[in-house]
């Protein structure tokens, strides 16, 4: 189920889908193991914007425009783009960065528009409650700008991941290739990758050296990778674009199963419901135990009012892909739809100590437990919620009638005294 995370920092916003998290997680997980890095702590989020761009922040953080994901044809062509950022990470630019634009003073609100997208995404309250607010768009892209010297840096170190996890590394000339026309343009058409990526012929030059004194050996991947990939497009083609110029672009030549793929989610979006279900059938006539697709077939018909059949294709879903705690928060939704909070209570529960804290998920939480007579676990849940998207004003009235209902020392009443805490720190802060 592709779901919009906004928050104030960032209208655009965040995408999470368990399909596609599952996909850039495989693709991924070469790359990190080749770096050195642990897996756990490398997140990869994606951002909807239709332009293209990825960047890294706090941490080891690494977010993509779904604009970006888009326009690359194969998985070695983003993997190269992800390879390029881990570069960074393991380069310590970030930290050059925070550094000179600290001693330039032009750095004031940034973090509110990255950290908070952090904290969204990952249900990291503290990381949401620390901030400030207001950024230029010539500040952002200072925080998020590159000098030569890393990006040079980084084409080496990410040419070196992917010879290393046995990626072939032209990807990642053929994806400077398709912006290498864009320094013509003026600043304002540009897409934010060559503005915070700086691009010249010398670079391209060196990435050709790179890969030259690459020594061949035997390229390896999975063998659904592409086919993986494919969906991935697919699906962010078709709940990103116009459903009507999705469906006359469809490529006749495609594989079957990826336009009808794409189909089904255009015609939901249109929306066509004979159309859609027709598609979506056909999908899981073709892999009836494809947790995916039938986690696709529950949100369509959570979202024509269908509630009793979603719950059964979440089920379904969720049986066939326990782990997914996206697919779980789903049938969550559903669960609530009925009536049935009791059992949305528990899966939803679960979902939350398992530490998948999004906004949707806590609003459904907090709805389940406000039906079962849990009034003061219902306003911690929105607090939390309320601080996660940075409206810290309602949070801490949320909080602070949490406090009265829960009993104090309890474990509810502690997290709502330290939500309180921190909201009213933010708060005293923002009035400076």
């Amino acid at each position: 189920m592709l779901i919009l995370t906004s928050s104030m920092s960032q209208a655009r916003g965040l995408l999470r889908d368990a399909e596609i998290e599952r996909t850039l997680r495989l693709m991924t997980l070469p790359l990190i193991k080749s770096a050195g890095l642990n897996e756990e702590n490398v997140h990869i989020y994606i951002v909807n914007d239709n332009s293209m761009n990825a960047f890294v922040t706090n941490g080891q953080n690494i977010f993509i425009n779904y604009g970006l994901i888009i326009r690359l044809k194969s998985v070695e062509q983003l993997q190269s783009v992800i390879a390029h950022e881990i570069g960074h990470i393991t380069g310590g630019h970030l930290g050059q960065r925070i550094s000179s634009i600290d001693k330039a003073r032009t750095t004031t609100g940034m973090g509110l528009l990255i950290s908070a997208a952090i904290g969204v995404a990952s249900g990291d309250v503290k990381t949401s409650l620390g901030l400030a607010a207001g950024t230029s768009s010539a500040v952002k892209r200072a925080f998020l700008s590159h000098t030569r010297a890393q990006e040079a840096s980084a084409d080496r170190l990410g040419i070196q991941f992917m010879v290393d996890a046995n990626i072939n590394p032209k990807a990642s000339l053929e994806v400077l290739n398709i912006f290498e026309n864009q320094n013509l343009l003026s600043a304002n058409r540009q897409d934010p990758y060559v503005l915070t990526h700086p691009l010249n012929s010398q670079r391209i030059s060196n990435i050709k050296a790179f890969i030259n004194n690459y020594i061949p050996k035997k390229i390896t991947k999975r063998n659904d990778l592409d086919y993986l990939y494919a969906r991935m497009r697919a699906k962010l083609i078709g709940f990103t674009g116009k459903p009507k110029s999705i469906l006359q672009n469809i490529d006749i030549n495609q594989d079957i199963e990826i336009a009808t793929y794409t189909r089904a989610i255009a015609y939901h979006q249109m929306p066509n419901i004979k159309l859609a279900q027709s598609e979506i059938n056909k999908l899981i006539k073709i892999k009836p135990r494809d947790p995916f697709y039938n986690e696709l077939k529950g949100q369509f018909m959570l979202e024509i009012g269908d509630a009793s059949s979603a719950v059964e294709a979440y089920k379904l879903a969720v049986e066939l892909a326990p782990n997914e705690l996206l697919i779980s928060s789903g049938l969550g939704r559903a669960l609530n739809s009925v009536g049935n909070h009791k059992s949305a209570l528990k899966v939803l529960k679960s979902v939350y100590h398992q530490d998948l804290k999004y906004g949707q998920m806590l609003y459904e939480l907090a709805r389940a437990y406000s039906h079962e007579n849990q009034p003061g676990w219902a306003s911690l849940i929105t607090a939390e919620r309320y601080a996660l998207y940075g409206n810290f004003p309602s949070s801490e009235i949320h909080a602070k009638r949490a406090l009265i209902l829960l009993v104090e020392g309890s474990v509810g009443w502690l997290k709502a005294e330290d939500i309180l805490i921190q909201v009213q720190k933010n708060l005293r802060k923002n009035k400076h």
